[in-house]
């Protein structure tokens, strides 16, 4: 299990989290410290190339598809 733990991907970035799941990767939850949110997603063997295109410019996603996918993480980083 620790194997697992080490390779999901966490992010305090609204923006990052939204990029990869409209990418379609999966959100595996959210841990919260103090007013602090970190968005965790499931292991992929492409997790890591898709970071990295955020960060590069170097992947594009639809409009629409970001934009669900950020009102999507807004809705579950402020539910209790």
């Amino acid at each position: 299990m620790p194997d697992t733990l080490e390779r999901q991907h966490r992010t305090q970035s609204l923006y990052e989290g939204a990029y990869l799941l409209a990418r379609g990767f999966k959100l595996a939850g959210k841990e919260r410290t103090g007013q602090k949110v970190t968005l965790i997603f499931e292991p992929h063997p492409d997790l890591a190339e898709a970071v990295m295109s955020f960060y590069n410019n170097g992947s594009r996603v639809e409009p629409k598809a970001l934009f669900d996918a950020y009102r999507t993480l807004k809705d579950f980083i402020f539910e209790r």
